[in-house]
């Protein structure tokens, strides 16, 4: 703890766009823990989806395969930013990092959305169907004993989030959209070593581990609709892309509803390093599943619910610890995309989770 910078950053590439955090720990409310007090800004040119009809109901699979159906493609210009505090309660010496933490944060948004005519969105009728200003309030819990091996690349351990986050009509969040909602947020991390060929050699060779992930996420408009933003996401600190897209090879940004729960469990391989000990490629193998649930909210038509589940396998690449870019192909299991596929290829930036 002591030989800890007074800062740190964390940046987060986007395809056209970042987003930048800058934390200072120089202040230490309590012993033996660090206080991070962190400030983002960020933003970016996005390609964005919306899978509902004229009614509010969600895209049945299959209905856009014929030609001259909806579309459900719209691009999106946004900036974020966001500042707030993190403070541990228990130093982990295993990793140098805070084993049980709090956090809280003010976050804002706000969105500009490019609507084609003709398409899906432009059909709508939601309050945030061309823009969105938000702001909202975010405070949680945190536990972290994930390990990365700085040689390997392997992880090992265990992580858990609960969260809350509040926005209020009258937090501004009429000014654009509509918003008035609360959303909680549940997620779960867990790693196991299985093999390595050579552990004890300073470059990786081969080494397996298993890794799964779990979130629960669940928002109550108050006499207004959920935010799309807010149905297309999962909460928590590090807000993930919904079901549509978490569940790999669903449509992107399909599945909006404000309950959703999803379990990625992969096996992965890192490969050996390529050039420098820091240039690792690897190959994953992978099951997700998920359960959606419009529960509770006035103005759908026709509420969904329902499984979904893909398997596919991929590649990745480590690089110098900056960035990992990752490629998989997915075979949806339980029915078709809205296009009448079921195979897909999805490209991210940083391994799934």
């Amino acid at each position: 703890m002591g030989d800890e910078s007074a800062f740190t950053t964390d940046i987060q590439p986007r395809v056209l766009g970042v987003d930048v955090g800058i934390g200072y720990r120089g202040l230490a409310l309590l012993p033996n823990a660090t206080t991070t007090i962190w400030a983002y800004l960020g933003g970016g040119y996005e390609w964005m989806t919306y899978y509902r009809d004229s009614t509010g109901a969600l895209v049945a699979p299959g209905a856009l395969a014929a030609a001259g159906s909806p579309d459900p493609g719209f691009t999106r210009i946004e900036g974020a930013w966001r500042l707030g505090v993190e403070q541990g309660f228990t130093w982990n010496e295993r990793t140098k990092r805070n084993l049980v933490g709090a956090f809280a944060y003010y976050r804002g948004r706000v969105d500009f959305n490019q609507i084609p005519s003709g398409g899906l969105l432009y059909a709508s009728t939601i309050p945030d169907r061309t823009g969105l200003f938000l702001n909202t309030i975010l405070a949680g819990f945190s536990y972290d004993d994930v390990l990365t091996d700085p040689r390997h690349k392997g992880r090992d351990g265990i992580s858990a989030e609960v969260s809350a986050e509040w926005g209020p009509g009258f937090f501004y969040n009429t000014l654009s959209g509509n918003s008035n909602f609360m959303r909680f947020n549940a997620a779960f991390s867990w790693f196991q070593p299985l093999y390595d060929i050579a552990p004890d050699r300073p470059i990786n060779l081969l080494n397996l581990y298993l890794g799964e992930y779990f979130s629960l996420d669940y928002a109550a408009g108050f006499g207004a609709a959920v935010p799309l933003y807010i149905r297309q996401t999962f909460g928590g600190r590090n807000q993930l892309v919904g079901l549509g897209a978490q569940v790999r090879g669903v449509d992107a940004g399909s599945l909006d509803t404000n309950l959703k729960a999803v379990n990625n469990l992969e096996l992965r391989a890192n490969l050996p390093a390529y050039f420098l000990p820091d240039i690792v490629p690897g190959l994953v193998a992978f099951w997700d599943a998920g359960y959606y649930n419009q529960v509770g909210e006035a103005g759908i038509s026709a509420p969904g619910s329902g499984f979904v589940s893909t398997i596919g396998a991929g590649a990745f690449l480590n690089f110098l610890d900056i960035g990992t870019g990752a490629g998989y192909a997915a075979y949806r299991l339980d029915n078709e995309n809205a296009d009448g596929k079921r195979f897909a290829i999805v490209l991210e930036f940083g391994l799934h989770f």
